[in-house]
């Protein structure tokens, strides 16, 4: 599955602007930095695509650590400011060694699931 993503999903994520190395990357725009993480269950066969923003200049957790734009990390954010995508599959992408090709599309096509949250989804860090 690492493999597929990285043939399919990631050149793609590249194109978008992103930076980083699997299974985290970032891209950093004038208003907002942009988050993307892929985990694996434990278990195997199901992968789990989330994703973030923050600050453009970085993020400050609870704990009053700050992290640099190519250091933060979906799970530096708290869990209300994350969204799991995958609406259409239940927020999960279920994989054998026989699907990972489609498994891979299906996550490539719910990068635009991730581009609607990210201009949508309200930047909360900014005090009104």
């Amino acid at each position: 599955m690492i493999h597929s993503l990285k043939k399919n999903v990631v050149p793609i994520l590249r194109e978008c602007g992103f930076k980083g190395s699997f299974p985290h990357f970032y891209r950093k725009l004038e208003c907002r930095l942009d988050l993307i993480m892929f985990q694996f269950s434990a278990w195997g066969g199901t992968l789990y695509v989330e994703v973030s923003k923050c600050a453009p200049d970085g993020h400050l957790d609870v704990s009053g650590e700050f992290y640099t734009p190519n250091k933060v990390k979906v799970y530096c954010i708290d869990l209300a400011h994350r969204k799991r995508l995958g609406r259409h599959t239940q927020e999960m992408f279920k994989f054998n060694e026989n699907n990972t090709v489609v498994v891979s599309t299906y996550v490539r096509e719910a990068l635009q699931e991730a581009e609607d949250w990210w201009s949508s989804y309200p930047n909360w860090w900014i005090q009104y």
